[in-house]
């Protein structure tokens, strides 16, 4: 238990001493060197900038674009998972969606965004259903590996029980793997975040993306990266979430 305590420390120590390391070399370079606010502000220029725009600007924005991704995740991920239940235990799906699904696993969504707008209009529902359409794919492939990874051992115990191919699935396929599909899970948070923003740069006058892009437009650098570090606050708090419910749930891995 005093090991486990030790070790938990230093993993939040660790990053935390890091980024106070990283945050001072940083200042001190900026400074010394002179360089211009609207090139790179100092760390903090970029958190005064954060806290004077946390009302008017970032918080507004942030709200709609946790919006796209939750939305996106609530489609995506679900469909993922429950895809590739059915095309690994069902061959003749297997066959039939598997190039279909790699091809949107390596397309960049940001080049069907347009075509979206072309099609749907200029809404969030664009962002959102270009969340899903990126999230799904990751999360797909990755539950997919787990669930064709079962010990074949569990599957013929099973059979010999007379288990329904439901009954194993829900209590053998599913449980066992349960780490790929959460890995799939975190990828899709990352995804959905970066293909959000993505698509709030291409088009668009809401979210963190736009107001990135408006603020380099006009200079300010300093509310541009504090948009930024907005983003990144989304993408760590999520994929903190979910190694979070990780840990609560995969008991049996620790």
């Amino acid at each position: 238990m005093k090991m486990l305590t030790k070790r938990s420390r230093y993993d939040v120590l660790a990053p935390i001493v890091l980024f106070v390391v990283l945050y001072l070399a940083l200042e001190i370079i900026i400074r010394m060197f002179a360089i211009p606010r609207y090139v790179l502000p100092s760390p903090t220029q970029i958190l005064l900038s954060f806290l004077s725009q946390a009302t008017t600007v970032i918080i507004p924005n942030l709200i709609i674009t946790l919006q796209e991704i939750f939305v996106g995740l609530l489609f995506g991920i679900p469909l993922g998972i429950v895809l590739a239940a059915f095309m690994t235990q069902f061959k003749i799906l297997d066959k039939a969606f598997s190039p279909f699904v790699i091809l949107l696993a390596t397309t960049p969504l940001l080049t069907l965004v347009p075509l979206l707008m072309l099609w749907l209009g200029l809404g969030i529902q664009i962002k959102m259903i270009a969340v899903a359409i990126s999230t799904f794919p990751i999360v797909m492939l990755n539950a997919a590996t787990g669930f064709s990874n079962v010990d074949d051992l569990k599957l013929e115990l099973m059979k010999a029980l007379g288990a329904s191919r439901l009954q194993t699935f829900f209590r053998v396929i599913l449980p066992a793997a349960s780490p790929s599909v959460f890995t799939g899970v975190k990828l899709g948070c990352i995804f959905a975040t970066t293909t959000a923003i993505g698509a709030e740069f291409v088009g668009g006058n809401v979210g963190l993306g736009s107001k990135i892009l408006m603020a380099t437009s006009f200079i300010q650098t300093d509310i541009a990266f504090a948009c930024i570090l907005a983003v990144a606050l989304i993408g760590i708090v999520l994929y903190g979430l979910v190694a979070f419910l990780e840990r609560r749930i995969v008991t049996w891995e620790t």
